[in-house]
């Protein structure tokens, strides 16, 4: 089966410099952040969560059928920027950086459909990845 090239592709140098732009505009007050909520004075922020193709593949899949189930029309991701809360369950990720997927459909007004890229808060999102750690640079 031939695979399209998808829209929005960029090299590893473009992904490099986009890295390296958000660890010298971001990472060093995201830092004293995640220091004082800690108490350690060594903690660093994630720069990155990794999800398996696995999970992500099965999450999609997952959410087209919940969707479809509730008459709606999967039509993308958005990504989001989050933090955990201090917890006991997972220490290394207190106050630490993530991102989490929530799904967007399709919404219907006044009998046109159209493209929304608001989040569907109706189907779950995912998250859980795993962050880097320690934080390394792409």
């Amino acid at each position: 089966m031939a695979v399209n090239k998808p829209n929005g592709l960029i090299s590893p140098s473009q992904a490099k410099a986009l890295n390296e732009q958000f660890i010298k505009t971001r990472s060093k007050e995201m830092n004293k952040i995640v220091k004082k909520l800690t108490g350690d004075k060594k903690e660093q922020d994630a720069y990155c969560t990794w999800f398996s193709i696995e999970e992500l593949e099965n999450y999609i899949a997952y959410t087209k059928e919940k969707a479809t189930k509730n008459g709606k029309n999967l039509t993308g991701l958005n990504v989001y920027f989050g933090a955990y809360p201090t917890e006991d369950r997972h220490p290394k990720k207190s106050n630490m950086s993530t991102v989490f997927f929530a799904p967007t459909t399709e919404t219907s007004k006044l009998d046109v459909t159209e493209l929304s890229t608001e989040s569907d808060t109706d189907l779950e999102g995912l998250n859980l990845g795993t962050i880097g750690f320690p934080p390394r640079a792409y």
